[in-house]
């Protein structure tokens, strides 16, 4: 499964983290300061995000679509998809997390991900 972005799909932060309960995601409150951006990479680690304040820009290299993601948009970023985060002047939200605790390093190379898929 790739990115999904959905726009217009909540309007409260309670319902969005209603949902990431029910789907059994880890919750965590996000303020993100301004960001130059980061270079293509992955996580290993799935994002489910609700962006309540600000614009969150990112690209699918897969698909090459940039998305403005802005209040009341909810995306998914799977774990281990790589994407691009645009340069930002911020947002807030909440994010629904696959897993407990953060796999360090957060931030990993496409090189990283092509190792493992020949791994397999």
């Amino acid at each position: 499964m790739g990115i999904t972005v959905e726009h217009g799909y909540f309007t409260d932060l309670d319902e969005a983290r209603r949902e990431i309960e029910a789907e059994g995601h880890f919750l965590q409150e996000v303020d993100a300061q301004p960001s130059g951006g980061t270079p293509i990479h992955w996580h290993d680690i799935g994002i489910h995000f609700y962006v309540s304040e600000g614009v969150f820009r990112f690209q699918d290299p897969a698909t090459g679509a940039v998305h403005e993601c802005g209040p009341g948009s909810k995306f998914v970023i799977p774990e281990r998809t790589l994407h691009i985060e645009e340069d930002h002047d911020g947002y807030k939200g909440v994010v629904g997390l696959t897993k407990e605790i953060f796999p360090e390093p957060f931030i990993r190379p496409p090189e990283e991900l092509e190792a493992l898929a020949e791994e397999a």
